[in-house]
């Protein structure tokens, strides 16, 4: 990149960026309600209402410990927490931003990823800088960059991920299978296990399982893919259906038909494991022949991978499509393709429709009143149909490319 080029993209992430500070303080402020929520359960355990094992307990441990760093930071300037975070989000954000530019220039791929994730921000809107989301997923799209050059720090940065958010775990095959150095796949275990004994000692070793407990008891969020036709049919007679906030801090929807989607929803999972195990063991065999799989293999792979998880599940928060969006624009950088950008580009298609449901149509879609329903119920078909059509495309294409290494490793063998 030029430096013309360099200065465009700085107006570029100044200007989109004070866009979604003005969004987090002015229209769409009540979306930083985290933050409030981390504070009090932070200051309950340090006056010791609670203890950490009973702290946050929807997040990793880990998670905690980088909420509560900003929270101390706060404390003892006597700056606002909300500040400090939405600082610390920014500064995350730049920092990948900056990233993209330097390896998109070092592998020759022009601008387009930079601009790509210029766009992903404001399109997701204030949420973007008022959820903790953010981090894992940079530290996921960092990773896939760093792969080829340093593939012990993209092991040990997906595992710091992992321990922080539990998802990126599904990256590790595709990502260790990427490279050539098995010492990257002791950096990522060893680091993982370092972080793992770490929430033992302090928090108990209960405290390891309690967000996958957190998410086994929660019910159909009106988001999730799965809860498109129930929240269609609700649009249209809303008297049948009732929705809620729940204990899970989210909005659910109970009523007819309700328990067969759980019970569809369920059947997707197990269905998603199969296809990431069977994946797993592809990837397994090919790096046990000491060959290495190919960029685009660990895009598509790790794609199919973190938008299964979304696609599949009973829940589907705004902020998952933090998950998606960094790892997409990496992969624009070190796999890119005519079909990966029409890809991104309809990801970012998703995301903007996200906005329209959350925050902007929130309240008629959580209560029946305000704007038209219709807008944002429409908005939410819209945005799952398309998210479960990208998912369709990356299985092809991550299907094609591991079957096509496969075939490649056994054709060296026979050599």
């Amino acid at each position: 990149m030029t430096g013309r080029g360099a200065a465009v993209l700085a107006v570029g992430w100044l200007a989109s960026r004070a866009m979604v500070v003005w969004l987090l303080v002015g229209p769409q402020a009540w979306v930083g309600g985290d933050v409030g929520y981390f504070a009090a359960s932070l200051q309950a355990a340090v006056d010791g209402g609670a203890g950490w094992d009973a702290t946050l307990v929807e997040y990793p441990f880990p998670a905690v410990v980088v909420v509560a760093v900003p929270w101390l930071l706060a404390t003892a300037t006597g700056l606002g927490y909300g500040a400090v975070l939405l600082l610390l989000a920014a500064a995350t954000d730049l920092a990948f931003t900056v990233l993209l530019a330097v390896t998109s220039r070092a592998h020759g791929t022009g601008w387009w990823p930079a601009v790509a994730w210029l766009v992903a921000v404001p399109a997701i809107g204030a949420t973007a800088f008022a959820r903790f989301d953010l981090l894992p997923g940079v530290l996921v799209g960092s990773a896939v960059l760093a792969v080829g050059s340093r593939p012990r720090l993209a092991a040990v940065l997906l595992a710091v991920a992992t321990s922080v958010k539990l998802w990126p775990v599904v990256l590790a095959p595709p990502l260790l299978a990427a490279t050539a150095r098995r010492t990257a796949v002791g950096w990522y275990v060893g680091t993982g296990l370092v972080l793992a004994a770490a929430t033992a000692l302090v928090a108990g070793p209960a405290r390891l399982l309690t967000p996958l407990t957190y998410q086994a008891d929660r019910g159909l969020q009106i988001e999730s893919v799965a809860a498109t036709p129930v929240m269609l049919a609700w649009w249209l007679r809303p008297d049948a259906w009732t929705i809620s906030y729940a204990p899970s801090k989210s909005f659910e929807v109970v009523g007819p038909a309700v328990g067969v989607v759980l019970s569809v929803t369920t059947l997707a999972t197990v269905l998603y494991a199969v296809l990431v195990v069977a994946g797993t063991a592809a990837l397994v065999s090919i790096w046990r022949r000491h060959r290495v799989v190919d960029a685009p293999t660990l895009v598509w792979s790790g794609l199919v991978g973190v938008l299964g998880f979304v696609v599949t599940g009973k829940v589907l928060s705004p902020q998952y499509l933090l998950w998606v969006l960094p790892l997409a624009v990496a992969g624009l950088v070190v796999a890119d393709s005519p079909l990966l950008r029409q890809w991104v580009g309809w990801l970012l298609v998703a995301a903007a429709l996200t906005q329209v449901v959350f925050p902007s149509g929130y309240g008629a879609l959580t209560t029946g009143y305000g704007p038209p329903v219709a807008v944002p119920v429409l908005a939410l078909a819209a945005r799952n149909l398309l998210l479960a059509a990208l998912l369709v495309v990356a299985v092809r294409e991550a299907w094609r490319r591991v079957s096509a290494a496969g075939r490649s490793t056994a054709t060296h063998r026979a050599r």
